[in-house]
C-alpha cells in the first residue's frame, strides 16, 4: 500500500497530541466552562479530543477509503487544525474553536452508525475515556508522590548509611582492642594481675559499647525533638530581628518628631515675638499710634470734599427740576405729576451725602479725641501712682475704666437717640398732595 504524505502527518500529530494530554493538569481549570454558550468543561473537551482522534485513526487505518472520500486540501486543514489543537491543548479558551472546525470537516465522512446499540457504545465509550483521564490524573499524582517518598527514602538510607560507617568504625576500634588484649594476654599469661585488669577494661569497654548503641538509638529518637527546637529557635531569632527592625525605625521616627517639634516651638517663639513687636497696641504709645493712623486716614480733604459735591449736585438737580416744573405749568397734568415725582430722588441723594459727610466728620473727632484720651493715660496714671496710696487706687482703676470706655466707643454710634435724618412718610404725603394741587390747578387754568 502507497504512502500518503498528508494521511502520515495526521497520524503523527494524532500520537503527539495523546501524548501531551498525558501531561494536562485538570485542576488548573476546576469548574471554568468553555465555548460560545459555555457547553464545555476542560474534561470535556480533552474527551472530545479524544474521540475525534479514534474516528482518525479509523479514517487514516483504511487509507484508500480516506483517499476516496477526501481531497487533499481537506486532509491538509485536519492536519492544520490537529497542529493548533496541540498548540492550545494547555489553553482551553482557545482549543474549542478547532475541536469544533474538526468536528464539522470530519462530520462529512460519516464514520459512526447511529444505531441505537451504537449510541449506547459511544455513551460507553465515553465514560471510559473520562474515566481514563481521572486515572492519567491520579496516576500523575501517584508518580508525583512517589518521587517525594523516593526522595526522602534516599535521605533516610543516607542518615542510616553514615550512622552504620560510625558504628563500623567502633566495632572495628573495638576489634582492635580485642587484639591488642589477646596479644598481651599471650605475651604475659604470667601477669595475672594486669591480665585481670585488662579483663576489667574490656568489660568496661563492652558496656560503654552498650551505652554508646543507647545513646545513638536516644539520639534518634529524640532527633526530631532537636530540629523542633531549632526550628522554633530560628523563628525567635527573626522575629527578634523584626522587632529591633521595627524599633530602630520607631526610634528613627520619634528623633524626627522630636526635631520637628523643637522647630516648630522655635517657629512659634519667633513668630510669638513678632506678634508682640507689630502689636504695639497692648502700650498706651501703642494705642496712640494706631489712633494716629486711624485719624490722618480719615482726616484726608478728599473723603469729605467728594460727599459735599455730591449733595451740592443733588440739590442743584433738585433746583433745575423744580424751574422746569414751573415753567411747564401749561402741559398736561400728568406730565407735572411726573415732574414733580422726580423731585424726592435728588432729595434723598442730597440727605444721603449729608449724613455721610456727617459720618465721616464724627469719625474724625472721635478718632482725634481717643487719640489725646491715649496720650494722656500714661502721664496721668503715672501722676495718680506717685500721689496716691492704697485707699486712693480706687480713683487710679476708675480714671482707667472711664479711659477705656470711652475708648472702646464706636465712632459710627448714634449721637443723639430717636433723631434720624431723611423724609419721613407724612413729608413724602405733603409731597404728593402739593403735587395734586399743582395738577388741579393746571386743569382750571386749561
Amino acid at each position: 500500500m502507497a504512502d500518503y504524505i498528508t494521511i502520515e502527518n495526521i497520524r503523527t500529530k494524532r500520537d503527539e497530541i495523546r501524548e501531551k494530554i498525558k501531561e494536562v493538569d485538570f485542576k488548573s481549570y476546576e469548574g471554568n466552562t468553555f465555548g460560545s454558550e459555555n457547553e464545555y468543561t476542560y474534561r470535556s473537551l480533552i474527551g472530545g479530543i479524544e474521540s475525534l482522534l479514534t474516528d482518525l485513526s479509523t479514517l487514516t487505518k483504511h487509507k484508500n477509503k480516506f483517499i476516496k472520500l477526501s481531497t487533499y486540501q481537506e486532509r491538509v486543514d485536519i492536519h492544520s487544525d490537529l497542529t493548533y489543537i496541540l498548540n492550545y491543548v494547555d489553553s482551553p479558551t482557545q482549543l474549542y474553536k478547532y475541536i469544533d472546525n474538526l468536528k464539522i470537516k470530519l462530520r462529512s465522512y460519516n464514520i459512526r452508525n447511529f444505531s441505537e446499540n451504537q449510541i449506547t457504545f459511544e455513551n460507553e465509550i465515553d465514560n471510559v475515556r473520562k474515566l481514563k483521564l481521572e486515572l492519567q490524573e491520579i496516576l500523575q499524582e501517584s508518580t508525583t508522590l512517589k518521587d517525594e517518598i523516593t526522595e526522602k527514602n534516599e535521605s533516610i538510607e543516607t542518615l542510616q548509611q553514615e550512622t552504620q560507617d560510625k558504628l563500623d568504625r567502633a566495632k572495628d576500634s573495638f576489634e582492635e582492642i580485642n587484639k591488642e588484649l589477646e596479644c598481651l594476654s599471650e605475651k604475659s599469661e604470667e601477669q595475672s594481675t594486669l591480665n585481670t585488669q585488662l579483663e576489667s577494661i574490656k568489660t568496661k569497654a563492652d558496656g560503654y559499647l552498650d551505652e554508646i548503641t543507647d545513646f545513638k538509638n536516644d539520639a534518634e529518637s529524640n532527633k526530631k525533638l532537636i530540629d523542633s527546637f531549632a526550628t522554633k529557635v530560628q523563628e525567635r531569632d527573626n522575629r527578634l530581628t523584626e522587632l529591633e527592625q521595627k524599633t530602630n525605625e520607631n526610634s528613627d521616627k520619634l528623633n524626627k518628631y522630636e526635631e520637628e517639634r523643637k522647630k516648630i516651638l522655635e517657629e512659634a517663639k519667633e513668630l510669638i515675638e513678632n506678634a508682640k513687636q507689630a502689636l504695639g497696641y497692648s502700650t498706651s504709645q501703642g494705642l496712640s499710634d494706631s489712633f494716629d493712623t486711624q485719624y490722618t486716614n480719615a482726616n484726608k480733604w478728599w473723603k469729605s470734599v467728594f460727599w459735599i459735591v455730591g449733595a451740592s449736585l443733588c440739590l442743584l438737580g433738585t433746583l433745575c427740576l423744580g424751574i422746569w416744573v414751573m415753567i411747564n405749568i401749561q402741559e398736561q397734568w400728568f406730565m407735572i405729576m411726573g415732574r414733580i415725582l422726580l423731585l424726592p430722588i435728588p432729595i434723598a441723594g442730597a440727605v444721603f451725602c449729608a449724613n455721610q459727610y456727617t459720618k465721616q466728620k464724627n469719625i474724625i473727632e472721635d478718632y482725634a479725641y481717643k487719640l489725646t484720651i491715649a496720650k494722656a493715660i500714661v502721664g496721668f496714671s503715672e501722676q495718680l501712682k506717685k500721689n496716691g496710696n492704697d485707699v486712693d487706687d480706687i480713683e487710679y482703676t476708675d480714671y482707667i475704666q472711664k479711659a477705656l470706655g470711652e475708648i472702646h466707643k464706636d465712632p459710627l454710634r448714634s449721637r443723639k437717640e430717636g433723631s434720624s435724618v431723611g423724609f419721613k412718610s407724612n413729608q413724602l404725603d405733603q409731597v404728593l398732595e402739593l403735587a395734586k394741587k399743582i395738577a388741579d390747578l393746571t386743569k382750571i387754568n386749561n
